[in-house]
């Protein structure tokens, strides 16, 4: 008897998906040699940059907050994409302690859906504070992100956000491990694998689809990015914001925290947001690494993915442990910088 393999049908056109990535990927590195050959940055493309000088200025800045946003986080997705592509096979490579445990979830761009079928393995073989760390480090660094955190807030943020997820994944792990030790048994959860109809992005192996997936859970986040900064540089920024007040900093990081918690923020849409506020209103990174580290490490999406496989009171432990070290990281950077 002959048996067919039933081909399953991809969630988004393959061929559309490829078109859409190189086009922005021959789009941007055009304007980044353009730009390079000629000098032109954002403090002289008013004099230097044909396009600017060409269209209306209000256009100009939609490009560059909508069209070129788009791509450069597109391109920022596929890279991510690549990268998992190629280390799959390192899933067979358990990680041994905590530091190999955050190179993992930093190299492989998923999600917690994602990251979800690896921990079901490693409970078997890995202790406590290298699952935690793995666990924390998936939804809150990859390739992606730290792309994206230099290309759109610059070299320092980058590097205090990866100092920064470090502290927390490695910290965040002790803690919940020592914890749990000293006054409960570690009872796991079942879990059970998401489904593909909701939105996990693991069932695809085209990369070329699974970058148009992300980019279509991320691109509400550059609508509102966009907005906001074209609002604000197209009216006056002072007069708009001067409303939102950030000069009390522990005010502002527990507000940040209590706001990030509960956010569904993946795949670095936490810095679209954070963009304006740290350009145009008093907000210091280290309110903004708050919101940053608790929307992607904590969201309510994570703890109940998290939920079935920790259990309830680990889960709600872990949460615990880690607004408490993020407010910590906040008052260090806020001191620091």
């Amino acid at each position: 008897m002959e048996t067919t393999k039933i081909k399953r049908k991809e969630p988004i056109n393959p061929l559309l998906a490829r078109v859409m990535v190189w086009t922005a990927l021959a789009i941007i590195l055009a304007d980044m040699i353009y730009a390079n050959v000629n000098g032109i940055h954002s403090m002289n493309r008013e004099v230097l940059c044909i396009v600017y000088k060409t269209l209306p200025r209000w256009l100009f800045l939609c490009w560059e907050y909508f069209i070129e946003t788009t791509f450069i986080v597109l391109i920022g997705i596929f890279a991510g994409a690549i990268v998992e592509k190629y280390s799959h096979k390192l899933k067979r490579f358990f990680p041994k302690n905590q530091l190999l445990a955050f190179a993992y979830g930093a190299v492989l761009p998923i999600c917690s859906c994602g990251a979800i079928p690896l921990i079901e393995v490693m409970k078997q073989r890995c202790s406590l504070r290298t699952i935690i760390t793995f666990i924390i480090t998936a939804p809150l660094l990859n390739p992606f992100i730290v792309i994206m955190s230099f290309s759109l807030l610059g070299v320092q943020y980058a590097i205090i956000r990866i100092v920064a997820s470090f502290v927390l994944a490695m910290g965040g792990g002790i803690m919940v491990e020592w914890i749990s030790k000293k006054f409960f048994k570690e009872e796991y959860g079942k879990y059970e694998s998401c489904n593909p109809s909701g939105g996990c992005t693991a069932f695809t192996q085209d990369i070329f689809v699974k970058t148009m997936l992300l980019m279509k859970q991320i691109m509400p986040y550059i609508l509102v990015d966009g907005l906001i900064t074209l609002s604000l540089e197209l009216f006056n920024p002072k007069q708009i914001l001067s409303f939102f007040n950030f000069s009390n900093q522990w005010l502002s990081m527990l507000i940040m925290l209590v706001v990030g918690i509960p956010i569904f923020v993946c795949n670095g849409a936490d810095m679209l947001i954070m963009k304006p506020l740290l350009e145009f209103t008093d907000l210091t990174i280290g309110s903004s690494m708050v919101f940053s580290l608790a929307s992607s490490s904590v969201c309510i999406s994570s703890i109940v993915i998290t939920a079935k496989f920790l259990g309830k009171k680990m889960t709600t432990l872990l949460v615990v442990c880690m607004g408490v070290i993020i407010f910590a990281i906040g008052a260090i950077i806020n001191l620091l910088f």
